[in-house]
């Protein structure tokens, strides 16, 4: 996951790593009021565009610089960029509809620097790129790295004094950003020194696990969702994985392999699955109560089928979670649950005990049947 260069350095500054002063807007207006609010006496403004892409060019081309001298300099370049299309490197066209206004510094010297997961040596690394040399490279160890570690990363900048002194907490505190949260990637380019003596990160490119979303909901709403993927961003939320088809049968299972089987099931009975829902092989109550209530939000879902075979899931786990979403959701259409495996009976029994308007089954090609079946019925 890559989030916009706003919300990359608001990330930062709240991390204690050094940025300059900017704020986003949506219009001219905020535009001008944003500049005002920074106080600088001159302002750059960037097109904010989604993930992270690089913008190739403006329609029409923009004349000109993206700095700005005054108050009215800004209204001018902000009226033009909303009026603008921009292509990126993926050859996808926006049309603009927000900046960001950061005030503009005075660089002295600039460099650049990247932590990285290089997955085919299962190591960390620092890479330093000078100009027009090879990057000089470095293993990051895997326990927190001594002072000797930062002092040995600090001679490859080949700065003296207090230029060198000064960039070992944006180091500390990029490694801190990286591993609090599990960062793939982390490029700082351009690192500048200003006239005032001051190291900033002027630009950054982070790149977060997907995988390690739900372990930082605070980046998570970060995540700006395309048209059509709520349903599947809401299911990364949870650590479970969501696949929509076209029918009308919601499968909730737990395990890919048994995924696969109940789909090629339904269909080979008849039937039309609507999505699939895997919630993993370790599923909580919580997980459980989440993908019932995804399924259900579904517009075209007509009936439910929860497979679920025990073996490092307990089926009991698996009950507690359909009772507590059918408690508070009315469900309101065919649910049919077939369990076997750990903790079968006892999760039956839960689910007897509940009086809940459910069927719940342990024969596969029955069960299918009987959600096929019960779903023709409501047509």
């Amino acid at each position: 996951m890559e989030l916009c260069e706003y919300q990359n350095k608001r990330l930062l500054r709240e991390n204690k790593i050094p940025v300059l002063s900017g704020e986003v807007a949506y219009t001219v207006e905020e535009a001008v009021e944003k500049a005002e609010k920074i106080g600088a006496k001159s302002w750059r403004l960037h097109v904010q565009v989604p993930k992270g892409e690089k913008i190739l060019k403006y329609i029409p081309a923009i004349k000109g610089s993206l700095d700005a001298h005054s108050l009215k300099d800004v209204e001018k370049i902000a009226l033009d960029l909303f009026r603008t299309k921009v292509i990126t490197a993926s050859k996808r066209e926006y049309l603009v509809q927000r900046i960001y206004v950061e005030e503009l510094c005075q660089i002295e010297k600039r460099l650049s620097f990247s932590m990285r997961v290089d997955t085919q040596r299962q190591k960390m690394i620092f890479s330093f790129n000078k100009q027009k040399n090879k990057p000089l490279e470095c293993e990051i160890p895997l326990k927190k790295p001594t002072v000797l570690f930062w002092c040995r990363i600090l001679k490859m900048f080949e700065f003296q004094g207090m230029q060198s002194a000064s960039l070992l907490p944006i180091l500390k505190n990029m490694y801190a950003f990286f591993m609090k949260y599990n960062v793939v990637s982390i490029e700082f380019d351009p690192v500048v020194l200003t006239k005032e003596g001051k190291w900033i990160v002027l630009d950054s490119q982070i790149t977060f696990d997907d995988e390690a979303m739900f372990l930082h909901p605070e980046l998570a709403k970060f995540r700006e969702i395309a048209k059509g993927e709520e349903s599947q961003e809401r299911a990364r939320l949870y650590n479970f994985r969501y696949q929509p088809f076209d029918g009308n049968i919601a499968c909730l299972v737990n395990g890919s392999g048994l995924g696969a089987a109940t789909l090629d099931m339904i269909v080979e009975q008849g039937g039309r699955p609507a999505c699939l829902l895997d919630v993993g092989t370790e599923p909580t109550k919580e997980s459980v109560f989440q993908a019932l209530k995804l399924a259900l939000s579904e517009p075209n879902v007509e009936g439910i089928f929860v497979n679920i075979f025990g073996g490092i899931t307990r089926c009991d786990v698996i009950a507690d979670g359909l009772i507590s979403a059918s408690q508070e959701i009315s469900v309101g259409m065919p649910l049919i649950v077939r369990m076997d495996g750990t903790n079968a009976q006892v999760g039956t029994r839960l689910l007897f005990d509940s009086r809940l308007p459910l069927i719940v089954m342990k024969d596969f090609d029955e069960a299918v049947k009987t959600v096929i079946k019960q779903v023709e019925d409501l047509l």
